[in-house]
């Protein structure tokens, strides 16, 4: 039997642990691996993201392989019926908070919403490999309907119905109120296929925590949503367009940035952890960004974002991240910012749901350790002697 690692002492200082834990490995994964490459499941994301087809990806996390035609199309079937078919009390809770704090983030909407489904369906404990399936490939087809059921009630509509087609293409379709063109629905779909899983990022590695204690699949998925809310992680989309428009001009690139420098504040949407040659996905879907920006405000957004990227390579080294394209990709398709983060919570759900399988699958709690910092051993002493 291996002996346990001791326990760092106190002695050792307070450096001698990776802050955030940068570099560390925690545990392994089937499901993703970005060794040179990001690949879901061993295929490399290039391809599966030109495709930009999301239940093909979504089908490849879940079960392991890529689905045959009649494969596809039976779990596109199921995902399109779990939209379709959310339960009226969700839809009840929702109009009630709609309208008293319409304002809220959709992000807390989808928060709350996965939590009352996992009520709804007395989901106490992590169930069988089957089951956690099931409910994950539902959560697939409930989460982009809420998000799209939120923004109705919040603008005091009633709930539309759930269109047919993708999820890329019925949700672009809900969120903007238009039918979209096969090229929009396809681009949607590769930001979907290019942000639906990235190994043990903050909120993958939250929701794994939550079901290695035995919680059940919608609190983990509850925990995620969470995690992925913050600015540092998922709502990184959202400030980076807010960026581009606080700039406004190309002649106030420099002046903008140099404050941002002096400042010593983060330029969302630029660096990553992981990749310290530039962001793959960003790579991928630039160029993409490029080619939907075909008229005139979309040209001078992509001209900003030119200059911008070469001054952050030039005085930073850094190169973009994914939410550096992905929020102009967003915002050529008429997507208001307040959806980006959520859309972000439908792609990496299938990724998500993955994770919590795994983990359920080959499940040792996660308790890793930490090191004292505070004052020296002191003597309790009765409250009249204080």
């Amino acid at each position: 039997m291996t002996a346990p690692s001791p326990r760092p002492s106190p002695s050792q200082g307070t450096d001698d642990f990776a802050r955030g834990l940068a570099g560390v490995v925690a545990g392994k994964t089937a499901i993703c691996s970005l060794d040179g490459d990001l690949r879901y499941r061993g295929y490399s994301i290039a391809p599966l993201a030109e495709a930009g087809d999301f239940e093909d990806v979504a089908h490849l996390l879940l079960h392991g392989h890529l689905p045959t035609a009649s494969e596809h199309a039976a779990f596109s079937r199921r995902v399109h019926e779990a939209a379709a078919s959310i339960d009226p009390t969700v839809i009840e809770t929702l109009r009630v908070l709609a309208a008293r704090t319409p304002n809220a983030s959709p992000m807390d909407a989808l928060r709350t919403g996965v939590s009352l489904l996992g009520q709804i369906e007395l989901d106490q404990q992590p169930g069988p490999h089957a089951a956690l399936v099931s409910q994950a490939e539902r959560l697939l087809g409930q989460v982009p309907a809420i998000l799209a059921a939120w923004l109705d009630l919040s603008a005091g509509r009633p709930v539309a119905p759930w269109p047919e087609g993708s999820i890329a293409a019925a949700l672009l379709e809900r969120l903007t109120g238009r039918k979209p063109s096969a090229a929009e629905a396809s681009i949607f779909g590769t930001t979907l296929v290019l942000y639906a899983e990235h190994e043990f990022n903050a909120s993958t590695f939250a929701a794994r925590t939550v079901v290695s204690t035995g919680s059940d699949m919608h609190s983990g998925i509850v925990a995620a949503i969470g995690a992925l809310k913050g600015p540092l992680h998922g709502g990184a989309n959202e400030q980076v367009l807010e960026a581009l428009a606080e700039i406004g001009s190309l002649d106030r690139v420099i002046p903008w940035l140099e404050e941002r420098f002096a400042a010593k504040k983060v330029v969302m949407g630029f660096g990553h952890r992981v990749y310290k040659d530039g962001d793959v996905r960003a790579k991928i879907l630039g160029g993409m960004c490029r080619r939907l920006a075909d008229d005139g405000e979309g040209l001078a957004l992509e001209r900003l974002a030119d200059a911008v990227e070469q001054m952050m390579l030039d005085r930073k080294n850094l190169r973009p991240n994914l939410d550096w394209p992905a929020a102009r990709v967003y915002h050529a398709l008429g997507l208001p910012v307040r959806v980006f983060t959520p859309i972000f919570v439908v792609a990496r759900m299938s990724g998500w749901t993955a994770h919590v399988i795994e983990q359920v699958g080959d499940n040792r709690i996660i308790r890793p350790l930490s090191i004292y910092s505070g004052v020296a051993p002191r003597d309790w002493q009765p409250r009249d002697a204080r």
